[in-house]
């Protein structure tokens, strides 16, 4: 689905066992109104019908592979190394993109400027209703001190592939957590610039059988944290941010409801 263009957009979509959700996913892509998208697929062995669904619409995905790996973020810096767009967007494997004309609207956006990174609104999706999850600006410190990467989300997040390959990809000494400690690495690089777009860009699903249901991105976290000095920061300057930062975001999405989808 890669045609000449101004900008190009790789998306990455890594899985494995994902038969549930992944041809939802794939669909969200190829039927993108925004042409110039180079589309890469990893498969980590699947046993179930994952790579069937995959095969399905393999004319519309540009690199796809079925191996071995040392977990989801191995597979995506698999990804990442045959990336060629401009910018970079990792797509889970049970989440869409917003509508189909969610390319095209961001790549208006960059286009403009082409900051180091952007990241967009999200889309959360639970038992067939959606909310739309408003987001805003932040920095390194703020990000960090809010404890999570709520504020700037893996899935609604578009890094340039020079600022990318500044980072070299994801720490997998995490399991469960390297997106946080990614896109803090991301924010903190020095001179690096980016912001926020008014944009939904990924449809979030919400279910029992997700990774961050599971609970087991808390304790990683913490090692994140950790790492970057969050615990050395004054206790008063941590309970600030903190409390000021999770206030807004209540605020702002206040009247933000679950809405048949």
């Amino acid at each position: 689905m890669e045609t000449t263009g101004v900008l190009k957009i790789t998306i990455i979509t890594v899985c494995k066992n994902s038969e549930k959700f992944l041809n939802e996913t794939i669909a969200s892509v190829i039927n993108q109104s925004y042409q110039n998208i180079q589309y890469i697929i990893i498969d980590g062995n699947s046993t179930d019908k994952t790579v069937d669904i995959i095969k399905q619409h393999s004319s519309n995905v540009d690199i796809w592979f079925s191996e071995g790996d040392n977990g989801m973020y191995d597979a995506i810096n698999k990804g990442l190394k045959l990336a060629t767009g401009h910018y970079i967007l990792i797509l889970n494997s049970d989440d869409v993109l917003a509508s189909n004309e969610t390319i095209k609207e961001v790549v208006g956006r960059i286009d403009k400027e082409k900051l180091d990174y952007y990241y967009g609104n999200m889309l959360k999706s639970k038992v067939g209703k959606i909310k739309n999850v408003k987001l805003f600006n932040v920095t390194y410190k703020e990000l960090l001190l809010s404890t999570h990467c709520t504020f700037a989300p893996h899935p609604c997040f578009f890094i340039s592939k020079k600022l990318n390959e500044v980072l070299g990809g994801y720490d997998l000494n995490y399991k469960f957590a390297s997106d946080y400690d990614y896109i803090l690495r991301a924010l903190s690089t020095p001179g690096v610039k980016g912001r926020h777009i008014n944009i939904p860009v990924t449809r979030f699903r919400l279910h029992n059988e997700s990774i961050t249901a599971s609970g087991k991105i808390d304790e990683e976290r913490k090692k994140i944290l950790t790492k970057y000095g969050y615990f050395q920061q004054p206790h008063f300057r941590r309970l600030f941010f903190y409390y000021t930062l999770w206030i807004y975001y209540k605020i702002l999405n206040l009247r933000q409801r679950y809405v048949a989808g």
